[in-house]
């Protein structure tokens, strides 16, 4: 049984190890929201570091919570805390890892609009953008090229369909626009009213 001065103890020590763990998951989405943006060994870098952080964290509670244990304070708490971190972290990662792939596109058709609107009718390639592909009634404009072959464009779809592309987490992509263009169509994410982000592998 813990008493009123072994739970204010405790309190006093699990207060800066909540912190340290709310710092971890919502620095960490941020971490990897820039190193997606920069790519290459960003990333990397930031998931060593990330996991090694997590991983200070985890000894540092059950060092603690073998302290208590031995001073008769049953408490897992300090142990428990980085392992309940996790899919919080893991929920903030997915969306900084998707929304890091979607806002350079909106930023670049923010600032570039009016080119991307010349370009829909023979104007010139917008700055930014690599190459432009015709669909139909559908225009990509390739704004990244991976080394594994996937590649990102701006893509103007006037029937709207291109926002029926759920594959990010596993979902469905309609098959009249699973091969719009070359590859196939992974994921898109509405930018402004015709126009989205895709994913292509």
């Amino acid at each position: 049984m813990i008493d009123g001065r072994q739970g204010a103890t405790l309190a006093a020590t699990l207060r800066p190890r909540l912190r340290l763990c709310v710092a971890w998951v919502i620095g960490g989405a941020a971490a990897l929201f820039v190193a997606n943006l920069l790519s290459g060994w960003a990333m990397l870098i930031v998931v060593v570091l990330l996991a090694l952080s997590w991983l200070g964290l985890f000894v540092d509670g059950m060092l603690r919570t073998w302290r208590w244990r031995a001073a008769g304070m049953p408490a897992l708490l300090p142990a428990f805390l980085p392992v309940i971190a996790l899919p919080f972290a893991a929920f903030l990662a997915s969306h900084a890892l998707y929304l890091s792939h979607v806002v350079p596109s909106w930023w670049l058709l923010r600032s570039e609009h009016n080119a991307f609107d010349q370009a829909l009718t023979g104007g010139p390639v917008p700055t930014g953008v690599a190459g432009i592909e015709r669909s139909g009634s559908r225009v990509s404009f390739r704004t990244v090229n991976a080394k594994t072959g996937s590649w990102a464009a701006i893509v103007h779809d006037p029937t709207d369909r291109m926002a029926a592309a759920h594959g990010w987490n596993g979902g469905p992509v309609a098959t009249d626009i699973a091969r719009v263009f070359r590859g196939n169509t992974i994921w898109c994410q509405r930018l402004d009213s015709h126009w989205f982000h895709c994913q292509f592998g």
